[in-house]
């Protein structure tokens, strides 16, 4: 299941990423960037997501809340939680966003997908976490996925720029 999820996750992420970067070649009305963009993405995500969540999700809240609240957080410092985790999160699919719209679809999803293995990595070393074969497996793979993929867009770039030179 959490695999299946994430791998839901990863796809939608990179359709996001390609859809967005088409759209961001089609200009639709005044202030339209990238930025923009991102924020009428991120409403609309909200406004059909919300009700699903609340489906799936909504009964499991008060008893999170009120464990959250035995352990000794108050409801000000877990509003305050909420609100910066959600903000910094915005503001990081933000800058992301904007990165995407001065590279190819392709490039920045392969960027994400590395960037998640060096969290991993980090986080391995940094916490000091056994990994196990699985993981180990799959973070090379990962990292082969990519590389392989680098150099065959780069070999692939350098004929077609060949080929449009003769």
């Amino acid at each position: 299941m959490a695999f299946g999820n994430a791998m839901g996750s990863n796809t939608f992420s990179a359709l996001r990423g390609i859809m967005g970067k088409k759209q961001m070649g089609k200009p639709v009305g005044e202030n339209m960037n990238a930025a923009n963009l991102y924020a009428v993405l991120t409403v609309i995500a909200f406004c059909v997501l919300t009700p699903v969540a609340l489906l799936v999700e909504g009964g499991k809240f008060g008893g999170v809340w009120k464990a959250a609240l035995a352990a000794g957080h108050t409801k000000k410092i877990l509003y305050t939680n909420i609100l910066m985790s959600g903000l910094f999160y915005y503001l990081y699919n933000e800058v992301a966003f904007l990165a995407l719209e001065s590279v190819h679809p392709v490039t920045h999803a392969v960027g994400n997908t590395i960037k998640r293995v060096v969290i991993i990595v980090s986080s391995v070393l940094f916490f000091r976490t056994p990994m196990s074969r699985q993981s180990v497996a799959g973070s090379a793979i990962a990292i082969l996925g990519t590389l392989g993929y680098s150099l065959v867009k780069q070999a692939y770039d350098k004929k077609a720029k060949a080929k449009a030179a003769a």
